[in-house]
């Protein structure tokens, strides 16, 4: 339980924190606890075609060849297409949005409850370390993949962007992210750390632009 529990946190702290940016009008809890939990039931159906199609014939397997194929076809494409198509589904044309910053709360509560049962998976089969270093890379980096397809979602529903960038963008930011993080050397995880600080700007520059989108909303109704 105590596994569980670490596994749990850092994705339900996230969760919390995303949810909290919208304080004019708070999307409702009910919405955002389905949003989670379909996106935590989309981690057995990815892992099962991800286990197919690697072990399908013909599928190139090791070296750096086989690794990208790996991070950005298999768990990037097959990972991020899914969470996408449950926002697209669910979400892009119905009257849950009233803002771009709900676009990024609802796509988050996706990502994080599918990075949650990842995690879950994760660390209580390899222990406390596991759950430490997840914490700061995995589960975060999930987190940010759905700030971008929020993102994206929010430019199709109020500007008339084509959508397929909401699926391609974050499973590029994710493709890339599992290159290094296969790799297990020392200059791969300096990279990563690398990475992830430059997503963590990315998205910090997204919540303030979303920001200042609604601040100016606001003022023009009140004005």
């Amino acid at each position: 339980m105590l596994y569980v529990a670490l596994a749990v946190i850092p994705g339900l702290f996230l969760l919390i924190f995303i949810y909290t940016r919208d304080q004019l009008h708070p999307e409702p809890k009910r919405q955002i606890i389905r949003l989670f939990l379909l996106g935590a039931a989309i981690v057995f159906p990815a892992g099962l075609i991800e286990r197919m199609t690697m072990d399908s014939p013909g599928f190139q397997q090791g070296g750096l060849e086989g690794r990208i194929i790996t991070a950005f076809f298999i768990a990037g494409m097959i990972e991020e297409f899914l969470k996408a198509s449950i926002f697209d589904r669910t979400v892009l044309h119905s009257s849950l949005i009233q803002g771009r910053v709900d676009c990024i709360v609802y796509a988050a509560a996706i990502g994080l409850g599918f990075a949650t049962v990842e995690n879950i998976l994760y660390v209580t089969s390899s222990g406390f370390l596991t759950a430490i270093v997840r914490s700061v890379t995995a589960v975060p980096a999930h987190f940010m993949f759905a700030i971008i397809m929020g993102y994206r979602f929010a430019k199709t529903k109020f500007d008339g962007k084509n959508k397929a960038f909401a699926y391609l963008l974050p499973a590029l930011a994710h493709g890339t992210y599992d290159t290094f993080a296969l790799a297990s050397t020392l200059w791969a995880d300096i990279i990563l750390a690398v990475l992830l600080l430059v997503l963590a700007e990315i998205s910090a520059k997204i919540l303030r632009n979303v920001g200042a989108t609604r601040r100016r909303t606001v003022h023009l109704r009140n004005s």
